[in-house]
């Protein structure tokens, strides 16, 4: 049952941890003159908490919100934000529909990009990457933060319907959403699993980060990853040894990362 004090909470630390990066690496953003974007923002909290700091402020998501809404989406969002202490600044706030892969926007457009719990979705990465690097003016930076990677023992993100650890990758995909509709899963969770995560090994992340990044021009300032599991019984757990044959341990260990990119300035 979806919490709106713990989903803003949530996005208000997510925006906290994401100023603590900055501020680790020496990174002062004139953050009054800048042009934003969240990309793949969801419902927009952190696109709209960003928009009372910044010039302009995009959420980009494949999902229209709008049609969801009603065409409410906007004023929906400012009204939740106000019940939480917060003011949303309409004229500085926008909502666009757009695949991370193909971004409408034109090249050089922003100061900075943030993508958050949305690069373990995007079904290429790599791409994605690159149409961030596109969008980015020189001088510009790119935060990437996401949890948990499809090999952990929480990856399939239905672990409230299938709670046994590693079980996505243990079982083939028919026993787990029979699995998921034994447990009362609606055809939408069905759907989210079989389509929603793009089930990309820890060594697409690596290459990605270390090495294509730089090709596209984007200078790595910071890699932190970070491993473990939601229950230290899950290490013991049969699963653990079955897929432990197909994966190595620092896959099924390995949770999460968040990468911050500068852009090169132009030459």
């Amino acid at each position: 049952m979806y919490d709106e004090a713990a989903d803003f909470a949530e996005h208000r630390s997510q925006i906290e941890n994401m100023d603590l990066t900055l501020a680790e690496c020496g990174v002062v953003l004139d953050w009054v003159n800048a042009t934003v974007c969240d990309v793949g923002g969801g419902g927009g909290l952190r696109a709209a908490l960003l928009a009372g700091r910044t010039k302009r402020a995009y959420c980009a998501d494949i999902l229209d919100q709008q049609a969801r809404y009603s065409g409410e989406f906007v004023k929906l969002l400012a009204e939740k934000l106000r019940r939480y202490g917060e003011h949303l600044p309409i004229d500085r706030f926008e909502f666009n529909v757009t695949d991370a892969t193909q971004l409408i926007y034109r090249d050089k457009w922003f100061d900075f990009v943030s993508t958050v719990n949305t690069f373990e979705h995007i079904r290429n990465p790599t791409q994605a990457l690159v149409e961030i690097a596109r969008v980015l003016r020189p001088g510009a930076y790119a935060y990437v933060w996401f949890d948990p990677i499809w090999t952990t023992d929480t990856g399939s993100h239905f672990q409230h319907r299938v709670p046994e650890p590693w079980a996505h990758l243990v079982l083939d995909d028919a026993q787990f959403v029979l699995r998921m509709r034994e447990a009362g899963a609606d055809a939408w969770e069905v759907e989210e699993f079989r389509w929603a995560m793009n089930r990309q090994r820890l060594s697409v992340y690596d290459q990605l980060f270390h090495n294509r990044a730089k090709e596209i021009g984007l200078e790595l300032k910071l890699l932190r990853v970070w491993s473990g599991v939601v229950n230290e019984s899950h290490l013991n757990h049969p699963n653990f040894a079955l897929a432990n044959r197909m994966y190595s341990r620092e896959e099924l260990l390995t949770r999460g990362m968040v990468a911050l990119f500068r852009k090169y300035d132009a030459t």
